[in-house]
């Protein structure tokens, strides 16, 4: 009872917190990647030509490449510019520290509840390399809505060469056995850049969120 208690007011204080915000575009990623990767330049830099096209940027608020993302975008700003960078912080017995691009932190306790902020102010989710956590996530957002419990939105898998094995394992695999269906295979695209990202969102976003 008291974890719900706690996750109900986490949830409460980060709708208030976000509430100003619209276009709010999360990006998933892992921790270990080395600051100097071609992932983490990648990720910056897609993330600074969002903030440009004026996409708020949203992720775990950790490093690797959920810095990348907060770097870009805070990066990508200028005295008129009205997007914000987001982290949502967990708390874990080994700390995982804020990094320094996040203007607008907010910190949980629980997973439940910070999944849910997530979920339910992301009109995109754009997902980086990643191990185990990053796969969870992405799994977790898919089932949530193959199954109809959230609205539609892209799920964009960044980066061709690290994400078209697991790709292709899903659509030569999964949907041949009838494990997931067409439909449900569409829910995922692949892009490379950020034409490709800002494209998949104009034809696929459902409605930007108003709070």
């Amino acid at each position: 009872m008291q974890e719900l208690l706690i996750g109900y007011k986490e949830v409460c204080r980060s709708f208030e917190v976000l509430k100003p915000y619209e276009n709010i575009l999360t990006i998933f990623g892992g921790a270990r990647v080395a600051k100097y990767s071609e992932a983490y330049k990648q990720i910056e830099r897609l993330a600074f030509e969002l903030g440009k096209e004026g996409y708020c940027i949203m992720t775990g608020g950790g490093p690797g490449i959920m810095e990348a993302a907060n770097k870009g975008l805070v990066e990508s700003k200028d005295k008129d510019s009205k997007v914000v960078s987001i982290g949502l912080n967990i708390q874990l017995p080994h700390e995982q520290t804020i990094n320094p691009y996040v203007e607008i932190p907010l910190i949980f306790e629980n997973f439940f509840s910070r999944k849910f902020v997530f979920n339910h102010h992301s009109i995109g989710i754009i997902v980086g390399e990643g191990g185990f956590g990053t796969l969870d996530e992405l799994s977790e957002i898919l089932t949530l809505i193959a199954t109809q419990k959230i609205q539609k939105i892209p799920i964009i898998l960044y980066g061709k060469e690290y994400w078209k094995g697991f790709f292709q394992w899903i659509e030569e695999v999964m949907l041949k056995k009838g494990l997931i269906s067409k439909e449900e295979l569409e829910i995922i695209s692949i892009a490379d850049s950020t034409k490709e990202v800002l494209r998949i969102l104009k034809n696929r976003v459902v409605k930007t969120i108003h709070h």
